[in-house]
């Protein structure tokens, strides 16, 4: 569990005092139940989103990454029309999607902005979530 992606991304969500919900947002649970799907990560919670996150960390390849970067396309329309302030961020990493271009293109497409769990790239979210939450 402690190598899970999505751990790590909450325990360091944690760390800076950032709440969080998980689960199904309220309006497309109301109004899209055929087309919604479970958040990972919604900040501060699912009445006032700010920021929802997805984490798709893949080791190998497989054809359901074409029906998930799909997928991701769709909520993003969703989350926009009801929910115009969020902002819809992809944490993407792995080498199943680096093997994976064109899905790997359309779920990076997906997301209002796209990190991985390179150092780097932590940093950079972590200054993201501070100055979008304020």
């Amino acid at each position: 569990m402690e190598n899970n992606p999505e751990y790590f991304l909450a325990n360091f969500l944690k760390d800076l005092n950032i709440t969080f919900e998980k689960g199904d947002l309220s309006e497309l649970l109301k109004n899209e139940f055929q087309e919604k799907r479970t958040m990972d990560f919604i900040i501060p919670n699912k009445e006032n989103p700010k920021i929802i996150i997805e984490s798709s960390f893949l080791v190998t390849t497989s054809s359901g990454q074409g029906d998930k970067s799909k997928t991701e396309c769709n909520i993003k329309k969703l989350i926009h029309r009801y929910y115009p302030m969020a902002k819809f961020i992809g944490f993407v990493d792995g080498i199943g999607w680096y093997v994976r271009k064109s899905d790997l293109k359309r779920m990076v497409g997906a997301y209002d902005e796209v990190f991985t769990y390179h150092k780097t790239e932590i940093d950079r979210f972590s200054k993201y979530v501070e100055k979008r939450i304020k």
